[in-house]
């Protein structure tokens, strides 16, 4: 037993004096030139080193180094690619032997790394190894193409990994790209992990702060992790991450990601929240979901997402509003197209149901397939239908006059979204109300491509009628052009024109065809370069304002030279058609075939009205064809074919209408001879035989002419 123990002692103090022999004469110092010369000849960079190498021989062997920097070729902003202040590693010896590789703390302190893109595309990482390459070629070519001596053999023990902990202490990084000009820095950066084994759970955590150009922003998280004993799967469970970031319009005050437990093709739940400000908008919002990556790592699917988000702000149409979104996605990467199913979204009132898809290509390609009960647009957008403060056109016009509003007028929208999109799908409203028009059973099917954007079909109810209109706008021409169909049926005008216009002139069933199209969509070139036609068609209703009857009675009593009898009747001219077909173009919109039929009654008309200024000039011709009772109870029927004309000016929100004298009796020529007679007859009584004197005769004809031209 002695002789054991002696040996046993032996060993030991060989150990030790080998130990301090090598520590007395062995200075690991001496191998920096060494070290230097193999990583220049294998990546042609320097190395230096200009700190300490000390021996560790307890409680494992290891080695600590002290400042050492990896340098960056000539013209780049910083001489090193890679420097730290200190780093030490250590490896436990005698679970070597039993195939058994414990590695103790990793740590590196101050370390920091520099990538910088130059603007001709050079970069501090180019030609890196390049002289390995060159060097191992050769002895490649000199190898055995036999390699079996060095594997393996199957009955082998295979080797095992634990590593006591890893630290990174005060790391930073900068990468800089003159080409795009951007700049991201990490200012610190730790890293801490805890006892690490294949099949152990260990724990990770970090912060870093930095910038990306001018957007500061700081991040902490922690999280444990799970590497499979045949280092072929990971687990991640309790994963916390904090952020936040800020710039000069912008301030992320904080986004929060919690995550249960994390597997491939495995469920996890996740926590979410955010909160910030960006221009005239701040949100605060918080939500959850459930998240799988397949184990072929190519789909991710969401299951259940909902998001609840308070939003405050000016660019709202309300000062806070409440956004809330649920629906199930899927992601698949190799496709890059993302699918949104059952998809529903409610901000305050308004609320939208449907599915939509996302591929991610060069132009985006977007299809959906949208639904709402309801949507009231003029509620959403605070809207407030108070015609009394709508300004007249007079005030308009004024309004309009400054150089601003000129400006305004002829300012073009920005179309540029519609050429970096391919975007597709339908929309269905139950019901719908828009600039206070309300439509039912509203379906349009919209279509974007290559920078054209089509209606291909809007169908809607309105008003005991319906309406079908397509519409296409080009946003490739420098102008913008357009195109418009639209077919109205059986439409109540009155109530119609009184929601969208506040305006109750006429009544009846209306049809309507619109056909026009035209080049530029800034509010003064729609209305000076729209072209094109649209007929109206009116059935069974009334003009008011006018009373036509009464207006014949008036030019009735014209004609005897007496005053009209005042009789208090409604202010309006009932018809059973009317139709008129308008031709737009120029600025200006002008009929020839007004035409307005009733029993009693012909309306012929035509004139026009200049869209920019809205002035309005007609001529509408009455002419009584039936000898009856008239509108209003009153007999009229000494007046039957008597043409009426009647003069409408103003503009479009005050029209006038008033009794063209001059043009009364120039029309009815009949009336010119019979007031001729009764000169003559006059003219006997007053002069007697002196009546048939020619100059008196002429002074009377030249009486008449004036008052009848």
């Amino acid at each position: 037993m002695k002789k054991i123990v002696f040996a046993l002692l032996a060993i030991l103090v060989v150990i030790v004096i080998g130990i301090a022999a090598l520590l007395a004469l062995v200075d690991p110092n001496q191998f920096k030139p060494m070290i230097a010369e193999q990583v220049k000849k294998n990546t042609g960079r320097e190395l230096v080193i200009d700190g300490d190498i000390h021996w560790r021989f307890f409680p494992s062997i290891g080695f600590d180094i002290g400042q050492t920097a990896f340098r960056n070729p000539e013209g780049f902003a910083e001489p090193n690619l890679v420097q730290f202040d200190s780093a030490a590693l250590s490896v436990s010896v005698m679970p070597l032997f039993s195939q058994q590789l414990e590695i103790g703390n990793v740590s590196l302190h101050g370390g920091h790394v520099f990538i910088q893109t130059l603007a001709s595309g050079v970069s501090n990482l180019d030609g890196i190894g390049k002289q390995a390459d060159t060097v191992a070629e050769p002895k490649a070519a000199t190898e055995p193409s036999s390699t079996s001596e060095s594997q393996p053999s199957g009955d082998k023990k295979p080797w095992t990994l634990t590593l006591q902990g890893i630290e990174v202490v005060d790391a930073s990084a900068t990468v800089r790209d003159d080409q795009k000009d951007t700049l991201t820095t990490i200012s610190a950066l730790n890293f801490s992990l805890s006892r690490f084994a294949p099949g152990e759970w260990t724990t990770a955590t970090f912060d870093v702060t930095g910038k990306n150009n001018d957007l500061s922003f700081s991040a902490n998280g922690e999280t444990a992790l799970l590497i499979a004993k045949g280092l072929d799967s990971a687990q991640v469970k309790a994963l916390a991450l904090n952020v936040s970031a800020q710039d000069a319009k912008n301030k992320i005050e904080s986004v929060t990601l919690n995550v249960d437990h994390f597997q491939l093709g495995e469920w996890a739940t996740i926590d979410f929240t955010a909160k910030g400000q960006v221009p005239d908008l701040a949100f605060d919002a918080n939500g959850q979901t459930r998240l799988q990556l397949d184990e072929a790592m190519n789909t991710v699917s969401l299951e259940g997402l909902s998001l609840n988000t308070a939003l405050k702000g000016k660019m709202l149409p309300r000062p806070a509003m409440t956004l809330n979104l649920d629906a199930d996605a899927q992601y698949v990467m190799d496709k890059q197209q993302a699918v949104l199913s059952q998809v529903a979204v409610k901000l305050d009132e308004l609320a939208v149901k449907g599915n939509a898809s996302f591929k991610a290509a060069d132009i985006p390609v977007i299809r959906f397939d949208l639904s709402s009960d309801t949507i009231d647009l003029d509620a959403f957008l605070g809207i407030k239908q108070d015609k009394a403060a709508t300004p007249s056109a007079t005030n308009a016009s004024e309004q309009m006059s400054t150089p601003e509003k000129a400006a305004d007028k002829n300012k073009e929208p920005d179309l540029s979204a519609l050429k970096t999109v391919d975007l597709a799908g339908n929309v269905k409203i139950g019901q719908f109300k828009v600039n206070n028009a309300k439509l039912n059973d509203v379906a349009m099917d919209v279509q974007i491509k290559r920078g054209v954007l089509r209606l291909k079909a809007l169908d809607a109810k309105l008003y005991q009628g319906s309406i079908h209109a397509t519409a296409k706008i080009d946003a490739n021409p420098t102008l913008p052009t357009y195109q418009v169909t639209k077919n109205i049926k059986g439409v109540q005008i009155q109530p119609l024109l009184k929601d969208v216009a506040n305006n109750d002139v006429l009544a009846g069933e209306g049809d309507i065809t619109v056909n026009v199209h035209g080049k530029g969509l800034s509010e003064a070139r729609l209305r000076s370069n729209i072209a094109g036609t649209v007929a109206i068609h009116f059935a069974d209703g009334a003009i008011y304002g006018v009373n036509v009857p009464e207006m014949i009675r008036e030019a009735r009593a014209t004609l005897k030279g007496k005053k009209a009898e005042y009789v208090k009747e409604e202010k309006k001219t009932d018809f059973s058609a009317m139709k008129a077909t308008f031709t737009l173009g120029n600025g200006v919109a002008s009929t020839r075939d007004m035409a307005v039929e009733s029993p009693l009654l012909r309306i012929a008309g035509e004139g026009e009205t200049n869209l920019v200024s809205e002035a309005i000039d007609f001529t509408i011709n009455t002419s009584v064809v039936a000898t009856s009772k008239g509108q209003g109870g009153k007999d009229i029927d000494h007046v039957a074919d008597l043409t009426v004309p009647i003069d409408v000016k103003g503009d479009w929100t005050q029209p006038s209408f008033s009794l063209n004298v001059a043009q009364l009796l120039k029309q009815n020529n009949e009336l010119e001879k019979k007031a001729k007679k009764e000169v003559e007859r006059g003219l006997e009584k007053l002069f007697g035989d002196k009546a048939k004197d020619e100059d008196l005769k002429n002074a009377a004809d030249k009486l008449l002419k004036g008052l009848f031209n």
